[in-house]
């Protein structure tokens, strides 16, 4: 039995979902943009997942586009949202890669990249930020929840204050570690734009959400057919979408009771490394319940990672998008010292782990974190 806690990383698709996504795979597969009644009936089920997905974020069905996952919204609300070709954006510099990377290449582009400090566990430094907007600023992009410490940023407070700053300024949050894993409601945070993803709530691969604020313009960055109200062009992943709007139901309905079980597994987790010397946990406060970052002095995550393999335990050592990078952009954001930066694991829970396999990670982390330093010893 695979004793799973990486599901930042990805997340096991639900039962019922399953059977959703099966069911518009190979019985109700029209496509719903032909003109038969079997089709017409597939794009009314579409309407009625967007309206349901709406429904539980505090958002318009007009307001929703559906996209192939976190990444491409990302992408489209940055690229799409730009109208000068001058000007500049800030950015925090622990964004998810997907928003990074894109913002970094516009600087090829003629854009001007100002990037915002983070504190030491992760949340946005606000004052920073904000100081960096101006008069000239197209774009701020901050993310709700750190995918690498899971802080959580009051989106609300710095949208508010970079509004006050400059009206005008376009403001994209990346939800994709905070949709269903804590309470969000679009309206209330003000923001222009907010992505998230399925795979990150046990809908499958391939399904995700970007949120437009009424009144909020934005270009196609694909064309084609002119689905989504021609701002993402292409056949639409049925069962994906209908997926994805029952898996959101389900995630948001279960959100109070999944925070209580998580915040339970990491204090088993601390009280098991409670006789290891030289670790910290990245972020304690104002942090989701489902991500707890934490990295021990001297050794590598990921020797530990492939330790815990021998017991089916699954962890993560930070974003599996940015994986195959040596070094880790949060490691050095948050000023971790070098002889911690390298042992940084993360662990990630979702609603199939159980307090009986939790207590067999926190046996067995401490375990493999002490062999490996004996071994270092010797």
């Amino acid at each position: 039995m695979i004793h799973y806690f990486d599901n930042c990383a990805t997340t096991r698709v639900d039962d019922e979902v399953l059977q959703i996504i099966m069911r518009y795979a190979s019985e109700a597969y029209f496509n719903p943009s032909a003109r038969s009644t079997y089709s017409l009936n597939i794009a009314n089920d579409i309407a009625f997942a967007r309206a349901s997905i709406a429904k539980c974020l505090g958002a318009t069905e007009k307001e929703l586009l559906f996209v192939s996952g976190g990444t491409e919204a990302d992408n489209l609300a940055i690229l799409g949202s730009l109208r000068s070709k001058k000007g500049n954006i800030v950015v925090s510099t622990i964004e998810h890669s997907a928003v990074y990377n894109t913002v970094t290449d516009l600087a090829n582009r003629g854009y001007e990249i100002r990037f915002a400090n983070v504190l030491s566990d992760g949340h946005i430094d606000v004052d920073d930020f904000v100081n960096k907007v101006d008069n000239q600023t197209l774009l701020a992009c901050f993310m709700h929840v750190s995918n690498e410490t899971g802080a959580i940023n009051d989106v609300r407070a710095i949208n508010s204050k970079i509004k006050a700053v400059n009206p005008n300024v376009v403001t994209f949050s990346d939800g994709v570690q905070a949709v269903g894993k804590i309470p969000v409601n679009l309206k209330y945070l003000g923001v222009d734009l907010y992505s998230f993803a399925g795979h990150k709530i046990h809908c499958s691969k391939g399904t995700g959400c970007l949120y437009v604020k009424s009144g909020v313009k934005l270009n196609p960055v694909l064309l084609g057919g002119g689905q989504e109200r021609g701002l993402r062009s292409g056949t639409e992943f049925v069962g994906g979408i209908v997926g994805l709007s029952r898996a959101l139901q389900l995630a948001v309905s279960n959100v109070n009771n999944n925070t209580v079980n998580f915040n339970n597994y990491k204090q088993i987790i601390r009280d098991g490394l409670s006789n290891i010397t030289n670790w910290r946990e990245n972020c304690s406060e104002n942090v989701s319940p489902a991500i707890m970052s934490l990295a021990f002095a001297d050794i590598k995550g990921e020797v530990v990672l492939h330790m815990l393999e021998k017991y089916d335990i699954i962890v993560g050592t930070g974003s599996a998008c940015s994986s195959k990078n040596k070094q880790s952009r949060m490691a050095k954001a948050i000023g971790l010292d070098s002889n911690y930066s390298e042992g940084v694991l993360r662990i990630s829970f979702s609603k199939y782990n159980t307090r009986t396999e939790v207590e067999l990670l926190a046996e067995k982390l401490a375990q493999c974190v002490t062999e490996l330093r004996k071994t270092m010893l010797n």
